[in-house]
């Protein structure tokens, strides 16, 4: 499992949502891997400063994460909903359902205007 976690600038505590490989390696070929660029970082988690390379969430950055993630939730459902007219074959049908849940993780947490930052491990 792999993580993307989300980082406020006040010590909030993260988010972090696991994700599988394969997903991973998904979202890593798609247009969410070209926005935002990684930058060391110093933030404070539990009371200690760290450095992590993290992409500042600026409104620019977030509303680019927001349509991408939008649009992969729309690709991903309306494939589902195609599946779904032809078989209900539950192999099929898991991969698209983990992708939309984790998809919408992201894209709540992109939405969230208490994290300031993102990161990509």
């Amino acid at each position: 499992m792999l993580n993307i976690s989300f980082y406020g600038q006040n010590g909030n505590p993260p988010q972090i949502i696991r994700v599988g490989e394969e997903f991973y390696q998904w979202l890593a070929d798609s247009d969410f891997a070209q926005v935002g660029r990684s930058k060391i970082t110093t933030i404070c988690i539990d009371g200690e400063a760290v450095k992590l390379p993290l992409i500042r969430l600026s409104s620019t950055t977030r509303s680019m994460l927001i349509a991408c993630f939008n649009e992969m939730i729309l690709k991903e459902t309306e494939a589902m909903l195609v599946e779904l007219e032809s078989t209900l074959a539950k192999e099929i049908l898991e991969k698209r359902t983990y992708r939309i849940k984790k998809l919408l993780e992201l894209l709540n947490g992109c939405k969230n205007s208490s994290f300031a930052y993102l990161q990509r491990e």
